[in-house]
């Protein structure tokens, strides 16, 4: 199976200077830890905010964890508060299922492999794939560790199922002698539809973009700079408690 980049992690870093105003910004891949870091505050009065983080998949959209400043002295000590409101918003763009990811309801054991999710995906024929949240190192094993964190290429079959295909060779994957799937995984979409006789090492890819709120973006003239993070490996261990 090709994995065209498994443990490669991504990073970025942007500077600009704050309006004041709500602002969306786009980045070249899905993060997984985005941080505002607005540079003015470092060096301002108690109650301001001078970091702001974001995390993929945290419990609400608007959520920000920032730490604000507590100290008349600029700085000398923080604290970490959670305003609830104003914060973060995926706002990712250029169609496919939102936030370009879904949930598994079952994979077949056959010639051909067949994903089915828990909702419409929103793929196309072509596209690229990858699956995670599978595997027997789950707090609860949930089968077919083979197609565990590896990429495939897709063919659609309905609304919610598609057939999953080697992104090297285009052979169709026979997962008949796999583990039985049991329970739970995860679907993201990494790449859009290459087009036909294009630059096999350019695609389309989806324009992931995050909106941060008044609470994040401080005063007019702020100078930030913004850390982006994609890991390596981005695995949900589940409810450890089950």
């Amino acid at each position: 199976m090709a994995d065209l980049f498994l443990g490669q992690t991504c990073t970025e870093m942007y500077q600009f200077i704050s309006a004041g105003t709500a602002h969306t910004f786009t980045f070249g891949f899905q993060p997984d830890k985005v941080v505002f870091n607005n540079l003015t505050k470092w060096t301002a009065t108690a109650g301001t905010w001078p970091v702001s983080c974001w995390w993929r998949n945290q419990t609400a959209a608007a959520d920000t964890q920032q730490m604000q400043v507590i100290d008349s002295a600029a700085g000398a000590s923080f604290n970490f508060v959670h305003p609830g409101a104003n914060g973060f918003t995926v706002a990712n763009t250029t169609g496919g299922a939102p936030d370009y990811h879904t949930l598994i309801a079952g994979v077949s054991q056959a010639a051909i492999c067949v994903v089915t999710t828990t909702a419409a995906h929103g793929y196309a024929t072509g596209e690229i794939v990858r699956i995670t949240d599978l595997g027997s190192t789950m707090p609860v094993a949930r089968g077919m560790a083979q197609i565990n964190n590896k990429r495939f290429k897709i063919v659609v079959t309905a609304v919610n199922t598609f057939q999953l295909y080697d992104v090297i060779t285009g052979l169709a994957i026979n997962s008949t002698a796999y583990t039985a799937w049991v329970a739970g995984g995860r679907v993201d979409l990494e790449t859009r539809v290459i087009p036909v006789y294009a630059d096999p090492f350019v695609f389309d890819p989806i324009t992931y973009r995050l909106t941060a709120g008044t609470a994040v973006m401080g005063a007019d003239s702020d100078v930030f700079n913004i850390e982006v993070y994609k890991f390596g490996k981005f695995t949900d261990l589940g409810d450890l408690l089950v």
